[in-house]
């Protein structure tokens, strides 16, 4: 077991998809749906590979040359996915209790997701998250996007902290590098996949399930409670 950071921590900041909900599956299929019509069906590499940006981006990205014609039809096709499926994206297991229980000892809670602000805030809602956070930047509210740690260093001036007071919770390669380019003890979930070897070593602690995962990153906080 990793020893704790000396600096006491106040606040932690998750991902969204791979890290509270279990959604990395669906978000595959949702991507897969919204550009087969327009090019060769892509693999599940190459959808992982083109995540960390707005879904805008993402699409686009997947679209190459059609993008500018088909980017459109191809978002309306996403969302409609999403809208229609969107009761098979759950929290994974722990994840509330996780939550809440650091909330109400007082630990301030953010949220630094590629996703964009509308579906982002329509899955925090549709699972009662949204009271929970005092801070959720997303893909589409900067011109920077994972890896850039802009958007993280966001998150924690709207919560009126130091990259040193918090934890940060993902589980992409652009998640650990965006938060240790921010000066933040990140912590990686991987769920089996295997991260390169310069991604690793900028990981403040990393372990193969959210069920690892949640339990380590509460230590951070477990010395005393926070709560005024």
């Amino acid at each position: 077991m990793p020893p704790l950071p000396a600096e006491p921590k106040t606040v932690a900041v998750f991902d969204l998809d791979g890290t509270l909900l279990d959604s990395m599956p669906f978000v595959v299929e949702a991507f897969i749906h919204a550009v087969e019509p327009f090019r060769p069906r892509p693999t599940e590499g190459e959808v992982l590979g083109h995540l960390g940006g707005p879904l805008q981006v993402c699409v686009g990205n997947l679209l190459g040359s059609q993008a500018s014609a088909s980017l459109p039809e191809a978002m309306r096709r996403l969302h409609a996915f999403e809208k229609d499926q969107e009761e098979r994206l759950l929290p994974f297991p722990g994840s509330r209790e996780l939550l809440a229980g650091l909330h109400g000892r007082g630990v301030r809670l953010g949220v630094w997701t590629g996703r964009d602000r509308w579906s982002a805030e329509r899955m925090l809602a549709t699972h009662g998250l949204t009271p929970l956070f005092a801070s959720v930047v997303c893909g589409d509210d900067l011109k920077t996007h994972k890896p850039d740690p802009e958007g993280l260093l966001r998150c924690l001036a709207a919560m009126g902290a130091r990259p040193a007071e918090a934890v940060f919770l993902g589980d992409a390669d652009v998640d650990v590098l965006g938060g240790h380019a921010a000066g933040v003890h990140t912590i990686l979930v991987h769920h089996g996949r295997q991260a390169g070897a310069h991604v690793l070593a900028r990981a403040g602690e990393v372990y193969a399930r959210t069920s690892e995962a949640y339990p380590a990153l509460a230590r951070h906080f477990s010395a005393q409670s926070l709560k005024a």
